[in-house]
């Protein structure tokens, strides 16, 4: 084989599937390094089998370890061996003993399969031992950057069992995610929680087990709030959302400023009380009002008691929360869920939209009316910069959608339409077959639409980039083709089509 140079081989490697790139380990030494970072750059451990064993006693290898970027971590492998803990009392052996036990293991499992089951459940006796090696493991990871832990729907485990899941908050950890029961969040988030450089944050609240109203608002005030306070200097982008419909206004109200934050995205479920007193995120908002660019709002259905939508009280929620907040840096608004009713999202648009030049409404169906009605608010004399990026769906694709868009929003630079219908006109309706509805739509109809979008001119527009997501689409190749040859054909501005 003729001798590249590094970095091309690099090139080459990028235009390669992740499975081919494993397969190319033993070509030569730059395939090698590429294939192994790619093998272990993510990891995962949620359950004691022999995968999770292989990949530990692999992971004691510091040249191993070093490879693993992003890390998942769901404890619940603790519950077996918490409840070993209760029957089974096992003299305390060495770390030294442990990792031998889990290469013994391996090695049973090649020798002799039909004993792995029984030596799977001996391999780690305690809860001791498990945290033990997890911890070994864990701390021996220096470049990890993003770390996902989910420590929900499992028995409340004790502070001693807790250092394995803190010992990656290092310097380079830059984005974590925390799905956590609110029962223990006072054992992972006490006050020596900090994470030097974090700058972004991913917080899902379960609060179900917790029916104390003082208790739940105590975690929240004087662990939860502290410990993302905390996080101050380099925090930009903070998520918050809730398993279930619960009070998180004592949460905001105790968050103290967080003068990096740049992108807020709130989850709010659809069943009251949904997120509590709306005043507390008005609160929050009104104290980030110089620093948010990025406002993302979800609607959620997750759990609760009621697991009933109450789409009018959502609503009065909503508008309750933005009354009396001026966001004058915000830059992006990005509504999505098709719990989150279209009406609402005008309000919010309507609200936010003077200094909006990136929205996105995604999720519920539009018609044209509704699309019509958010554009002529993004097109209104009193902006400060023009709409330069609109995402929007799910709609019925016309030539007078276009025609509308092209015209109230001269100056768009990209434009994405997620796609239910292709029509010939605004006014019409789509048409299956009537043997075969599940076909999709008559070709007859998009045929139609073409020809008319090919009798079309948009000289006037200064769209670069536009993308059609329409998954519905009969012989789907043959009509992206023939779709994108069209819209660049009548829009000369245009770059990119997708």
């Amino acid at each position: 084989m003729p001798t590249l140079p590094h970095d091309i081989w690099l090139h080459i490697a990028q235009f390669l599937p992740v499975l081919v790139l494993r397969d190319l380990i033993s070509l030569n030494s730059t395939f090698f390094e590429i294939a192994m970072d790619c093998r272990y750059r993510q990891m995962s451990f949620a359950y004691l089998d022999k995968r999770m064993l292989r990949a530990l006693t692999r992971l004691k290898d510091p040249a191993v370890a070093k490879r693993v970027r992003i890390l998942h971590v769901y404890p619940g492998f603790l519950k077996d061996a918490l409840e070993r803990d209760k029957t089974e009392p096992v003299l305390r052996r060495s770390l030294k003993y442990r990792l031998a036990d889990l290469g013994n293991h391996l090695l049973e499992q090649r020798l002799f399969p039909k004993h792995a089951k029984s030596r799977l459940m001996h391999t780690l006796k305690r809860t001791e031992d498990v945290v033990q090696i997890m911890l070994e493991v864990l701390s021996g990871l220096p470049n990890v950057t993003d770390y996902y832990v989910t420590w929900c729907g499992l028995p409340s485990i004790s502070a001693t069992a807790v250092p394995f899941l803190s010992t990656v908050f290092q310097s380079k950890l830059r984005k974590l995610s925390l799905e956590l029961s609110l029962e223990n969040v006072r054992n992972l988030l006490t006050p020596s929680f900090q994470v030097q450089n974090l700058e972004e944050l991913q917080l899902t609240i379960h609060s179900e087990n917790i029916e104390s109203t003082w208790e739940r608002n105590c975690i929240m005030t004087k662990y939860l709030a502290p410990a993302i306070s905390r996080l101050n200097a380099t925090l930009h982008t903070l998520t918050i959302q809730s398993w279930e419909a619960a009070d998180l206004s004592p949460m905001f109200r105790s968050i103290t400023h967080l003068p990096a934050l740049e992108q807020l995205v709130v989850a709010i479920p659809v069943e009251p009380n949904h997120l509590g007193d709306p005043q507390g995120l008005s609160e929050f908002l009104i104290a980030h009002r110089t620093s948010l660019r990025t406002l993302r709002l979800r609607a959620t259905q997750y759990g609760g008691a009621g697991m009933t939508p109450d789409l009018a009280s959502f609503d009065n929620w909503i508008r309750d929360a933005i009354h009396n907040v001026s966001l004058p840096k915000l830059r992006t608004l990005d509504i999505s869920s098709n719990l989150f009713p279209v009406a609402t999202s005008v309000a919010c648009l309507a609200h936010f939209s003077s200094t909006v030049t990136s929205l996105s409404l995604t999720g519920s169906y539009r018609t044209y009316e509704d699309i019509e009605k958010a554009v002529n608010i993004v097109s209104g004399p009193i902006r400060d910069e023009p709409l330069v990026k609109l995402r929007v769906g799910l709609v019925s694709l016309s030539p007078q959608l276009i025609d509308m868009i092209s015209m109230k929003l001269p100056r768009l630079d990209s434009l994405e339409l997620v796609v239910r219908y292709i029509l010939p006109h605004a006014g019409d309706r789509p048409a299956f077959h009537p043997d075969a509805p599940n076909e999709g739509q008559l070709t007859s109809q998009i045929d139609d639409f073409l020809s008319k979008m090919r009798e079309r001119n948009y000289a006037h527009w200064q769209l670069r980039h536009m993308s059609v997501l329409a998954d519905s689409l009969p012989f789907r190749p043959q009509y992206e083709a023939i779709m994108e040859q069209t819209f660049l054909q009548c829009i000369p501005s245009m770059r990119t089509f997708r």
